[in-house]
């Protein structure tokens, strides 16, 4: 049986690394991924060790890993890193401190933390009697839900370890990570897409929304949103898409409404794309004004929104994503959880 391009594992750890600088950066790199941040004292830098083995499932990033403990947040200015994606946590040694939403509570052994990468959390990870942290990470993109699924009430929500739900999912997960290396690259693929889907599912009974299958999502609103993705470049009115899927204002206000409004998804779509764009080192030539227009936002709205729902403006935003790469270390061929997740 073959196995999977070495491209779909990473294996890392701080003792790769005999610069304490390196050691933070690398992981302060990889907590980026998840659009995260590392606040650590400068007089832990010296003891701070951790290790993960990530894994690539074509349609889902799933990993373990164990640190000292530290604390992660995810603040407003770095909201706009990857805000499109979902995340799970699995904790399988020791525990988290989770402040969200004005409300703190623990995610403990066996529990499930569910977040909306765009959306702010704070999290202290602490260790346990067996050791320090240990804990599997799963990452998806939204648009894998065909936008079936509002994520955004379920971030900060944790499933604990003892609900059915709960135990289905994360021994199907754990099985899926342990028998990695056993599987061809068709398998690996084909696991993750039922994983993706298994996830799915899962969130949307969580929501409270049952959907009409898990694996087919065909909705009137999945088709507006897809156009909408298709189309970000262009002049986008609700004349427009009223006129194409021979809807009435009311019902497209309506399709919309638990999506904040077909503006507001709009804007967010584009704000996004302008994201990704400045985050792709492909693009560096282009301006800001440029991104903009390509996003179809003047550049006075694209600053105008930045500021105000990420708190920075484009240019500080596109430096900070600059600077990102710049720490990074490893060789062209060598996979990294940001190059995986911007391909998601």
């Amino acid at each position: 049986m073959s196995n999977p391009a070495t491209q779909r594992k990473i294996i890392d750890a701080a003792s790769r690394y005999s610069d304490i600088d390196e050691r933070y950066y690398e992981w302060e790199d990889g907590l980026s991924s998840a659009g995260l941040s590392l606040i650590l004292p400068k007089s832990s830098l010296s003891t701070f060790d951790w290790c993960v083995t990530g894994y690539h499932f074509d349609q889902l990033i799933g990993g373990i890993l164990t640190a000292s403990e530290h604390d992660i947040q995810r603040r407003q200015g770095n909201l706009f890193a990857v805000p499109d994606h979902v995340l799970l946590f699995i904790v399988l040694v020791g525990g988290l401190d989770c402040q969200c939403r004005g409300r703190r509570f623990e995610v403990g052994q066996g529990d499930m933390l569910i977040q909306d990468m765009s959306q702010p959390v704070s999290i202290s990870v602490r260790a346990g009697s067996a050791g320090p942290c240990t804990y599997q990470y799963f990452i998806l993109p939204k648009s894998s839900m065909a936008f079936s699924v509002d994520i955004a009430p379920l971030h900060g929500h944790c499933l604990h370890a003892a609900s059915p739900l709960n135990r289905m999912l994360r021994g199907h997960l754990a099985t899926m990570l342990a028998l990695f290396d056993q599987m061809t690259e068709m398998e690996v693929k084909g696991v993750g897409k039922g994983a993706s889907n298994l996830i799915i599912e899962t969130l949307a009974l969580l929501s409270g929304k049952a959907l009409d299958s898990p694996f087919e999502h065909s909705t009137k609103l999945e088709r507006v949103c897809l156009f909408i993705e298709s189309s970000l470049g262009t002049q986008l009115t609700v004349e427009i898409l009223c006129k194409r899927f021979a809807l009435s204002r009311a019902s497209l206000y309506r399709l919309f409404e638990p999506l904040g409004g077909v503006a507001c998804f709009i804007r967010n779509r584009r704000l996004a794309m302008a994201q990704r764009m400045m985050r792709d080192l492909s693009m560096r030539h282009l301006s800001l004004s440029a991104i903009s227009r390509r996003c179809g936002l003047e550049p006075s709205v694209l600053r105008h929104h930045c500021i105000q729902h990420y708190g920075e403006p484009p240019r500080e935003i596109r430096r900070e994503l600059r600077t990102q790469f710049a720490h990074r270390t490893h060789t062209q061929h060598e996979p990294t959880h940001v190059g995986w997740v911007s391909t998601l």
